[in-house]
């Protein structure tokens, strides 16, 4: 007799344990070494070979696999099982699908957290010229990327901003949307978004004017907000509402949470500043919020997980275009430099190296993360790794993240055990 998981399972070996992935659940099952070890034995030795049915420590690994096949994992097989091969990750030619393009670092707000540092005082001495912004959108469309969001500093104070969503409609972006500060958004704008399906982001610090101009340090921009906001919505335009916790709002997340609700627009748990700008200031950050940390149970699907053996979960596929030009990973990885847009064709940019590996950094290549058991169900954020680090690593482990692979403990886990 021979045991082996099913088609639809696979086992990742961790440092101390290892996890059963189940792609028809979607679960992740958590297993100690002892049955790692049993579980690549039984598929092509006997089972007799390797338990002894009449010893009591032998039982409860028997009992283990009776566990399995209940849950529809593995079965028992009286010749050894004859799989088909399993799906190898092999080099793939990733293909972008998201843009911001940041067309100036001209804001006026001045808000605490920027990841960008804009504000009224930047110089605004455009880099990137008009013609160039319009051929990029055409370049990246001609690449790949369906979707595509303007940016900034603030995007409304960029001139000609309407003629890059009408370039954007004409090469066909099926996505396409603003993420403006919504205080200069006035009619005219509302009449334009609605007729070139824009889609419209914006961001809410509390749900009052005084907490929420402490943060933008701007007097009057709450009103003006979620007067837009209102606006935006009565035109039936697609609206979605972000917003980040620091130590000035940490007591607003319920707050904007129902602030949203009582909108119509559907709500989101905020963000928590993150070290990228002005935002790497530890002054900033809350003591009486924080994200929900990274801990189980973990779920994936098996396209999601071998995927994950190859590229990134978050980058692959996106790319962010400065007011300098400097295309960049993510709006956060202000450091990863992956080119020019006006020194180079996109498509020159696209194929290098540097940003090609940072699409292809899986969790193998992250400290600590390359060990666990979880890594191909886990998803991963490098610039807040990288910007929580203290020598600012781009392998950094994941933030937020408290399990010891090798340990095979939870920090929780270790504190009870300690008590």
């Amino acid at each position: 007799m021979y045991y082996c998981l099913h088609q639809h399972c696979e086992l990742v070996t961790g440092a101390k344990r290892g996890a059963i992935y189940d792609f028809v659940t979607g679960k992740v099952y958590s297993v100690n070494r002892g049955a790692v070890e049993l579980l690549k034995a039984c598929t092509d030795q006997p089972i007799h070979q390797l338990l002894d049915s009449s010893t009591p420590d032998d039982q409860v690994y028997l009992q283990f696999l009776d566990g399995l096949t209940t849950k529809g994992l593995g079965s028992f097989y009286v010749t050894p099982p004859q799989h088909a091969p399993r799906p190898t990750p092999a080099a793939h030619a990733e293909s972008i699908e998201f843009l911001w393009l940041e067309l100036t670092s001209n804001c006026n707000n001045r808000c605490l957290h920027c990841y960008a540092t804009s504000g009224p005082s930047v110089c605004d001495c455009p880099k990137v010229t008009h013609d160039r912004w319009l051929s990029l959108i055409s370049e990246a469309r001609q690449a790949g990327a369906t979707a595509i969001q303007l940016i900034g500093g603030e995007p409304l104070l960029y001139k000609n901003w309407r003629e890059l969503i009408l370039k954007a409609n004409e090469e066909g972006f099926e996505f396409i949307e603003i993420f403006t500060n919504a205080t200069l958004v006035d009619d005219a704008c509302i009449d334009f978004f609605k007729q070139y399906r824009v889609n419209i982001a914006t961001t809410i610090y509390a749900d009052n004017a005084e907490i929420h101009d402490q943060v933008t340090l701007h007097p009057g921009s709450y009103e003006k907000t979620l007067t837009a906001i209102k606006k935006i919505l009565a035109a039936k335009i697609p609206l979605r509402i972000a917003s980040i916790i620091m130590k000035a709002n940490e007591d607003q997340p319920e707050n904007i949470m129902n602030l949203c609700k009582s909108l119509g627009v559907e709500p989101t748990p905020p963000d928590v500043v993150r070290p990228t700008g002005r935002g790497d200031d530890k002054d900033l950050l809350p003591t009486a919020y924080a994200k929900e940390p990274i801990k189980p149970p973990f779920y994936t699907d098996e396209q999601t997980f071998y995927r994950a053996q190859r590229c990134h979960s978050c980058l692959t596929g996106k790319i962010a275009v400065t007011a300098d030009g400097d295309v960049i990973p993510c709006i956060f990885a202000r450091n990863q430099l992956c080119g020019n847009i006006i020194t180079a064709p996109l498509a020159e940019i696209l194929s290098g190296e540097p940003l090609k590996n940072i699409w292809h950094t899986t969790k193998d290549n992250i400290e600590k993360c390359k060990d666990c058991e979880y890594r191909y169900a886990c998803n991963d954020c490098r610039p807040l790794a990288q910007g929580s680090d203290s020598q600012k690593r781009w392998l950094a482990c994941s933030a937020g993240c408290s399990y010891d692979p090798y340990t095979g403990k939870w920090e929780h886990e270790l504190q009870l055990s300690q008590k």
